[in-house]
């Protein structure tokens, strides 16, 4: 491209993690950008989404070496989402967390190192940032997670810089928010409130107060892609997210809103919960992303859950 970007039209694109919510969705966009995508849909036995005809789907354990050299030869970008998504889940388990995101890592950068590929986007967690002031928080702010999960990507991010540094690879991390739409974890808040609104009489939530910027999963592949086709000036770390905050009870109302329904929307604290990593407030500053890539949402929140709301009701 005249501009330094990267034109992925006809490039051989690797995905690890296509198998998931947002790596599936990233496959079908990059297929509508006319690459070609060599994917890592996750490993046997695990429950994924379905990809489109043409896509060479492997399947593999993150850190399969043998498997990982497959998927990287002659490749000309790689885009590394695999690992369990869930926060809560990472304190039942936080030595599988820290291997498959930590480990699964500096694997996947390791193939890609060896094969010679241009570039490595990194698609990390807005959970590294752990708790913020009131405020939107930009790429600078110190990483504090306060989660195995949080910790496992920021520890993921540190390799992913150190293999930049050393001249390996170009790489780029992209820390996305509250990711929802089509897809969803049902376990996930979104999940959970749509799930409720659609076939309950209540909805139930453990802690109404926490504030995030939801941001609909089509925005998020669209930034992911954007940082893939950056000029190499372009800086290396963005927020994918809104830049608006809304809380779990507003979120809670604007759902029943969207699907014309008048539930209760009532409090049951968690005992599972812990207390002292709980982040309250966790909103983007996505202005870096604005300049440098031309990214802004486009889905509205309305809009976005609307969309969430008629994918479970067809998905039952």
């Amino acid at each position: 491209m005249p501009d330094g970007r990267l034109d992925l039209s006809g490039q051989i694109v690797a995905v690890t993690g296509a198998g998931g919510f947002i790596g599936s969705a990233l496959v079908r966009a990059l297929l509508g950008r006319g690459a070609q995508v060599r994917a890592l849909v996750g490993p046997p036995g695990q429950e994924t989404f379905e990809l489109p005809e043409g896509v060479i789907a492997l399947r593999a354990d993150i850190e399969d070496r043998a498997l990982l050299s497959r998927l990287a030869g002659d490749a000309k970008v790689a885009i590394h989402l695999a690992g369990p998504p869930s926060v809560a889940a990472s304190f039942d388990d936080p030595a599988e967390c820290c291997r498959v995101h930590v480990g699964g890592t500096v694997a996947v950068l390791e193939a890609c190192r060896l094969a010679g590929l241009r570039r490595f986007l990194y698609v990390s967690s807005a959970e590294v940032y752990g708790r913020t002031p009131p405020n939107p928080v930009s790429e600078n702010h110190a990483r504090r997670p306060r989660s195995p999960y949080g910790a496992a990507k920021a520890a993921a991010e540190q390799f992913v810089e150190a293999y930049a540094r050393g001249g390996d690879i170009e790489t780029f991390v992209l820390r996305p928010f509250s990711v929802y739409g089509p897809g969803l974890r049902r376990t996930s808040v979104v999940g959970a409130i749509v799930r409720q609104a659609l076939w309950e009489e209540e909805i139930v939530l453990a802690d109404l107060r926490p504030v995030r910027d939801y941001c609909f999963v089509d925005d998020v592949v669209e930034g992911i892609i954007r940082a893939a086709e950056a000029p190499p000036s372009a800086p290396r770390t963005f927020n994918l997210g809104s830049g608006a905050g809304t809380a779990v009870g507003a979120l809670a109302a604007r759902v029943l809103a969207v699907g014309g329904r008048m539930l209760p929307v009532r409090e049951k604290p968690s005992h599972h919960r812990r207390a002292l990593a709980d982040i309250d407030y966790l909103v983007a500053d996505p202005s870096l992303a604005a300049r440098a890539l031309g990214w802004t949402p486009a889905v509205s929140l309305e809009d976005g859950l609307c969309r969430t709301l008629r994918w479970m009701e067809s998905h039952r």
